[in-house]
């Protein structure tokens, strides 16, 4: 073959191959360009947890985002964002090119997440109502999940050390960390329960857990009394206080006394429960009952796991809270009487 013909084949081939790459250019431009350019309604995607590009691009495809799933996923690749793409639920629009939606779905960009603050106090119940409120499940749903005996029954993956040494009839009421958080719409029960667990874990320090065996109490007792401290009294001076007033107590054998407890019992939020209802049958009545209640009435805050943990040292026995939240303090039963006369209606 003469050199001359040589030559012309390889211009040939050079020729065909640029045009090969342009036409590729071209139609992979083409392709990434939006499914409707005018379109403003969004589109709700949800990418769940382990989705690859495969697994995004077809759900993508179904949702009529893109022309070409093939293009969307090259421009993943291209763009650097193989390993990033985020689960979560996305509002998309048919007028973003592919280019655009593998960027939000890389930078969590339109995730709808939803926002719920766990108040200090609250039983699960009133946190599974808050859930089902804002559209996070059924509040029946939680509340059976946070009733598990055994995190494990509901979290086989799961281990939290911080569980041991409660009663075997103990719930998950009490370590249900109140905070704020964001969930994705699609969480589940055991999800919400999960990151709950796992802030109470991060919560409790090391330090705080260290106190605690060295008082040679349980932690279970710890968050126990710290339940009923939160709903007792509002400031860090006298929960501190009222934890050591209950200390005390519990080591003379004095009943607790507590009226947050009878409310428990009753449903009700008197300042001052009635004689009927201090005589109620139940062992979670301080009132009839000497010691602690069989577990946490509610989900205590760090203030108060912290003042249960850390008290303040004082020679009182008795307080009680009036209407506008002042905490009045007596050493003697007969001041107590007097303090009552003063201060509750």
């Amino acid at each position: 073959m003469s050199k001359r013909r040589q030559h012309l084949l390889a211009t040939a081939a050079l020729v065909l191959s640029i045009a090969a790459v342009v036409a590729g250019a071209v139609w992979f431009f083409a392709e990434l360009r939006p499914v409707n350019g005018g379109a403003e309604q969004r589109v709700t995607v949800t990418v769940l947890a382990g989705s690859g590009v495969r697994q995004i691009s077809q759900q993508l495809e179904a949702a009529g985002l893109l022309r070409s799933r093939l293009a969307f996923e090259l421009a993943v690749g291209l763009a650097g964002f193989s390993q990033q793409l985020q689960a979560g639920t996305f509002e998309l629009s048919r007028s973003m090119s592919a280019s655009e939606i593998a960027r939000s779905i890389a930078q969590g960009a339109g995730v709808k997440e939803v926002v719920i603050t766990v108040r200090e106090g609250w039983t699960s119940r009133q946190i599974g109502e808050e859930l089902e409120k804002q559209g996070l499940g059924r509040m029946a749903d939680f509340v059976v999940a946070a009733s598990s005996h055994d995190s494990r029954t509901i979290l086989p993956d799961e281990s939290f050390d911080f569980l041991a040494g409660r009663s075997s009839q103990a719930t998950l009421e009490g370590y249900l960390f109140p905070d704020t958080y964001r969930f994705f719409p699609e969480a589940r029960a055991v999800d919400v329960i999960r990151k709950m667990l796992a802030n109470f874990g991060k919560k409790l320090t090391p330090d705080l857990r260290i106190v605690v065996t060295q008082q040679g109490r349980t932690l279970f007792d710890a968050v126990t009394l710290a339940s009923i401290i939160e709903r007792e009294v509002v400031s860090d001076i006298d929960r501190r206080k009222v934890a050591d007033i209950f200390w005390r107590r519990l080591d003379a054998g004095i009943p607790l006394q507590s009226d947050a407890t009878v409310n428990y019992v009753t449903g009700k939020n008197l300042l001052q429960p009635t004689l009927a209802d201090t005589e109620v049958d139940s062992p979670y009545n301080t009132y009839k009952y000497r010691g602690l209640p069989p577990g946490p009435i509610g989900n205590p805050g760090l203030a108060s796991i912290t003042a249960v943990i850390r008290p303040e040292a004082n020679t009182d026995l008795y307080f009680l809270t009036d209407a506008a939240g002042n905490v009045h303090y007596a050493k003697t039963f007969e001041e107590h009487l007097e303090n009552k006369r003063k201060y509750l209606p």
